[in-house]
């Protein structure tokens, strides 16, 4: 037992104080103590709300044990007292840090991972994922419903192989931990009662006051009181993927006043806003195909188009018996310019599953997850995501026999001298090996960090609220879950397509260059090739244009890494899938892949940023578009794959702006497509915001799979967004 001299850094002191060697009960002791002693007070919308930083140490869902060394120099500042204690304090937390900051990469990856990942060939991530537990379970069943479960499967698999006491009683102090915040809330709203003049504000401490009579022991009574404890256990752990809210607030939100409940929906919207929450699922079907859409579902487009912010993400699935009206709502909702919300398609999205083998019952309770991705709530941990690979990186390394063509590096295996290959089967062949090598790499590095994971990284509360953890007695992390499959994100699609065809049309057929000249143009960043240059550069052999001789290259690899994915395991139990969701990373991705086929330059950062074209390079139209995205085998990846269409804002003015954008996306469903976002925007615009953003403060973009205000991008994803073709 530690006798520190602070009162400052609660979870670290909970954590270090706990008298057993388990990290998820060390880990679930510290929760509790942050809990317990944690500046805490009631925010405008009536929530609960910490101080920020004032945990230097802590557990999140995304890092694990993590520090905060960046807050260290102004919380001293202020406590210049407690300099000392601190220091110590962190000396002790050092070993349990999980953060990719502070993990050694030696004790996970091998050398050749290392540096894959360093040149973002192969990427393995050392993040610990998103999920989408049952954050709901507790509204509406209660803490005391669960402290039953856990019993009842502490006292059933007691005395078997592997049982853990340590595993249950670290549960057992998260629920505690959750009640003992409810009751710190009743407090302070009692508190604050006594004094309170405002009405509007007399009505939210009250409802908290109401709220903690019962709950969250017991379950909440009403939609107002739903919110209040969803938004307690929601950021117990940082905050994450809401996941379907029109469907698991719905019995509660029925029997509560329409005026009454609007309020409190506009006041959850706000918090949800406020903490950027990453993705909200609406509507879909359920296993018979019946449609789930209801009044909340369009009160909350309403909120959209009411609101115009860009977070929280929203995602929409449809299907083949969605209603019209809500084709309307949402159409609506995504004129307002805000890209909300992304467009799922059911059919893709279930064959998807049906492939990880998803039983169908579950498969159809799926919800998006970060960006885009795909997850079964309450039932899954899916990596989300656990690694990217460059597909462009390798056709790079076949032109370079395994050497990058940035860094002059040897990265990955010898698949012979291109110039020695007599036909386009034997380049692709190359090709095929090299990403094969990035895939398997890729993988087995995403598998490493996930052992790795599961011993220093438990996720005690996550425990709770996914299926399975209790029943095995396994941690989250830890096989826990009923479903464990892994999520790899492809990068570079069109950039690979182009040059692919590029080579195999003008080396291999038409002969117009010897693989020689390519390769020496390559190695020489275009420098004194001015005309080959200028005559790839502006080829209209691009993917995105309906062209069957450019598309079907794009098909053969994209589905070719899409089905390997699917044949190697993970170490959560289940099978990797593949998707596209290049984030904020395409231009950066951009910068670490050489000279290109395609006309691409050494450094440029121009780079593909969803399943579509190269930005600009798509000129026929989005009916060409969605065309040539639809020769990919959209039930292949399960982890979202994601095609990003900008419209003119003056197509969305109109009657026939809108027959259009409907018939296009009902196509694009009907015909396969998985995923599909609208980024609403005038070209003239994003050009003045970039010399004076102070005025276009609300101008809104997607972004891979999430919003963001255009103002606040980097000036290379700004250049990635205007470069885009208008349609």
């Amino acid at each position: 037992m530690y006798h520190f001299k602070t009162k400052a850094e609660p979870f670290a002191r909970g954590f270090l104080n706990c008298e057993s060697n388990h990290k998820g009960k060390k880990t679930a002791a510290g929760m509790y103590l942050a809990q317990k002693e944690t500046s805490l007070t009631i925010d405008r919308n009536g929530f609960p709300c910490y101080k920020v930083g004032e945990c230097l140490h802590y557990f999140s869902y995304g890092d694990g044990v993590a520090y905060d060394s960046w807050r260290y120099d102004d919380y001293i500042a202020e406590h210049p007292e407690e300099k000392e204690a601190l220091a110590e304090i962190h000396q002790l937390m050092q070993p349990y840090l999980t953060t990719s900051d502070d993990l050694d990469l030696n004790l996970v990856l091998t050398k050749e991972q290392q540096l894959l990942r360093k040149e973002l060939a192969a990427f393995s991530a050392s993040w610990l994922g998103h999920s989408v537990p049952d954050f709901q379970g507790i509204f509406l069943y209660g803490t005391d419903h669960y402290r039953e479960k856990i019993e009842k499967y502490r006292a059933i698999n007691r005395g078997k192989e592997g049982f853990d006491n340590d595993f249950y009683d670290a549960l057992i102090i998260i629920l505690d931990a959750l009640d003992i915040t409810g009751e710190r809330l009743s407090a302070i709203a009692a508190d604050e009662l006594k004094n309170a003049t405002d009405p509007e504000r007399i009505e939210l401490l009250e409802n908290i006051i109401r709220t903690f009579d019962h709950a969250p022991k017991l379950p909440c009574r009403d939609f107002v009181e739903a919110c209040i404890v969803y938004v307690m256990t929601f950021t117990l752990d940082d905050v994450d993927s809401p996941g379907h809210i029109d469907q698991f607030f719905y019995d509660l939100w029925k029997v509560t006043d329409p005026k009454v409940r609007r309020k409190a929906l506009e006041r959850l919207w706000e918090f949800f806003h406020d903490y950027r929450v990453w993705n909200i699922c609406l509507s879909g079907s359920d296993e018979n195909g019946n449609d789930l859409t209801n009044d909340l579902t369009y009160e909350i487009l309403d909120l959209i188009k009411t609101y115009k912010y860009h977070t929280p993400n929203v995602t929409l699935r449809r299907h083949k018996n969605t209603p019209e009206k809500l084709i309307k709502a949402t159409y609506e909702a995504l004129k307002s310019g805000t890209g909300l919300p992304g467009l799922y398609n059911d059919d893709a999205v279930l064959a998807a599953l049906d492939r990880l083998g998803i039983p169908k019952a579950d498969a159809h309770t799926y919800v998006m997850n970060g960006c885009n991705q795909i997850d079964i709530p309450g039932k899954s941990h899916m990596g989300l995501e656990d690694g990217q690979v460059n597909i462009a990186r390798a056709v790079e390394l076949a032109l370079h026999n395994g050497i990058s063509g940035v860094t002059g590096n040897s990265i990955s295996i010898q698949t012979g001298d291109p110039c020695s290959f007599e036909a386009f089967d034997d380049f692709y062949a190359a090709v095929i090996r090299q990403l094969d090598y990035l895939i398997d790499n890729c993988t087995d590095g995403c598998n490493r960090f996930q052992r790795y994971y599961a011993v220093e990284a438990p996720q005690p509360f996550r425990s709770i609220l996914i299926e399975g953890c209790i029943e095995k007695g396994l941690d989250y992390k830890n096989r826990g879950p009923l479903y464990g499959n892994g999520q790899i994100l492809a990068e570079g699609i069109a950039d690979a397509a182009d040059s692919l065809a590029a080579i195999k049309k003008y080396v291999y057929e038409e002969k117009r260059y010897t693989m020689e000249e390519l390769v020496d143009a390559i190695n020489k960043n275009f420098e004194g090739y001015d005309a080959m240059y200028h005559f790839l550069k502006n080829s209209k052999l691009r993917f995105g244009n309906d062209i069957a001789y450019v598309d079907d290259i794009a098909a053969d690899i994209v589905n070719h890494f899409n089905s390997r994915l699917l044949t190697i395991e993970t170490f959560r139990g289940g099978h990797f899938s593949g998707g596209c969701s290049p984030f904020v990373e395409a231009p950066e991705y951009g910068v670490w892949t050489g000279a290109l086929p395609n006309g691409k330059k050494r450094g440029e950062t121009l780079f593909a940023d969803s399943i579509g074209a190269t930005p600009g390079r798509d000129e026929n139209g989005p009916t060409a578009l969605i065309n040539s995205c639809l020769k990919f085998d959209h039930t292949l990846p399960g982890s979202g794959f994601i095609l990003n269409v900008k419209f003119d804002k003056s197509v969305f003015a109109s009657k026939e702006g809108e027959h259009v954008f409907c018939s296009l996306w009902k196509s694009f469903a009907e015909r396969g497509g998985q995923m599909m976002t609208a980024t609403v925007v005038s070209q003239e615009d994003l050009l003045d915001a970039q010399v004076h953003p102070e005025d276009h403060g609300d101008l809104i973009v997607r972004v891979g799979g999430f919003c963001d205000r255009f103002v606040d991008l980097s000036s290379e994803l700004q250049k990635n967004v205007i470069a885009r073709t208008s349609h």
